[in-house]
């Protein structure tokens, strides 16, 4: 069944570039993914350790950094916060304000020209009267060619599941790899987007955590709403100041961007006084040098924002559709044993009907086997991390 619709996308992306050339956008997919975890009577520095050791597998090493300890541990541990980002684009990491530790492992990026694909993990630890609490985060941000996507996804779930399966995967494991070095592990809550929230061992922890005081009545909405966007960029332009830089200056939003400090980037953005077109002294915008620099968190800040979508120019008359057209000069020859056999037999029934010259019939073969291969080739690379 999976076949057919990689067939789908495939003929349907390989089809469609000509008429839809104007309305080619890149697509941007996060999606964050979380467990609870808590340590009933654990000291901080064995819970953090532990972590990091758990998380410390297949060469890629996980990373801790330690911060100002309570003297005293409150009765109810902290909670992280979503970065805020000024634009539509979500943030893939949580801010571990009030931590102790924190630690974060991302792995290099997958990349081609068809898609990016950036894993990452990241815990925030808090210690409380009765133990610690880590906050497991596990995030994917895949950046794909709209025109391509579809048949880029499907190749992805064929070899290595869903990302809710894969999101699921990563969590069990970091779960399971971590219980192995502390074995009082309780899992207070699972999240992974797309499937219902999972408390296992909620029970347990309520009787460690005291429950919340009740919050404040919210201000009015009309008013909070009225406010927020100008209250926005003075705080930003206020932050800015505070770490000694000027909200307008062009060349300190550049640095900040080349010294990967995303909350910088982020005030800059918010404080509205520089321009995200702009060139540098190389003839590169910023977004550009955040994707020559490998900060997908950056690059997503960046990213330009879908705007509504004007009416597609019509194909110019007479124009070859990018499946009919010849490979380069310098092309490898196809290999077809690549591709399983039922797919490309529904391939070769798909282009025999296509209205076409036999010569023609041949380049769409060509056109679509490549392609195909090129976006399986990615999959695969992704899936063996």
């Amino acid at each position: 069944m999976y076949k057919k619709t990689l067939l789908a996308a495939l003929m349907g992306t390989a089809l469609g570039m000509n008429a839809l050339a104007a309305d080619i956008r890149d697509q941007w997919d996060i999606q964050i993914s979380k467990a609870e975890l808590v340590f009933p009577g654990s000291p901080p520095q064995d819970a953090a350790n532990g972590i990091k050791e758990a998380l410390s597998q297949f060469a890629i090493p996980a990373n801790l950094s330690y911060r100002a300890m309570p003297s005293t541990p409150p009765a109810r541990p902290g909670t992280p916060k979503l970065k805020q980002v000024s634009a539509a684009v979500p943030s893939p990491e949580y801010l571990c304000e009030d931590a102790y530790a924190e630690i974060s492992k991302r792995p290099p990026p997958v990349k081609n020209a068809f898609a990016f694909i950036a894993e990452g993990h990241q815990v925030c630890l808090y210690s409380f009267a009765q133990g610690v609490k880590a906050y497991v985060v596990y995030y994917s941000i895949k950046r794909t060619e709209s025109l391509t996507s579809g048949l880029f996804n499907g190749i992805t779930k064929a070899i290595r599941g869903s990302d809710e399966d894969r999101a699921a995967g990563q969590l069990k494991e970091n779960i399971d790899a971590i219980r192995a070095k502390l074995p009082n592990l309780l899992v207070e809550r699972i999240e992974i987007p797309g499937r219902p929230q999972e408390t296992p061992d909620l029970q347990a922890v309520n009787a460690l955590i005291p429950p919340a005081p009740e919050a404040p009545v919210a201000a009015s909405p009309a008013a909070t709403a009225a406010s927020t966007p100008l209250q926005a960029k003075v705080e930003a332009r206020k932050n800015l100041t505070a770490m000694g830089m000027t909200y307008h200056s062009q060349p300190q939003f550049i640095e900040a961007i080349r010294r990967k400090d995303d909350v910088a980037v982020q005030l800059f953005i918010d404080g509205g006084g520089i321009n995200l077109d702009a060139v540098d002294g190389s003839g590169k915008t910023a977004l550009q040098i955040a994707q020559a620099q490998g900060t997908p968190e950056i690059v997503a800040l960046l990213q330009p924002r879908a705007k509504p979508a004007a009416a597609a120019a019509p194909a110019p008359a007479g124009a070859t559709p990018a499946l009919l057209q010849p490979a380069a000069a310098d092309a490898a020859p196809v290999d077809f044993g690549k591709i399983p056999p039922e797919l490309l037999a529904e391939m070769d029934a798909e282009v025999a009907k296509l209205p076409v010259s036999a010569e023609q019939k041949l380049l769409a073969r060509d056109n679509l086997a490549r392609q195909y291969l090129k976006m399986q080739a990615l999959a695969k690379g992704l899936a063996a991390r």
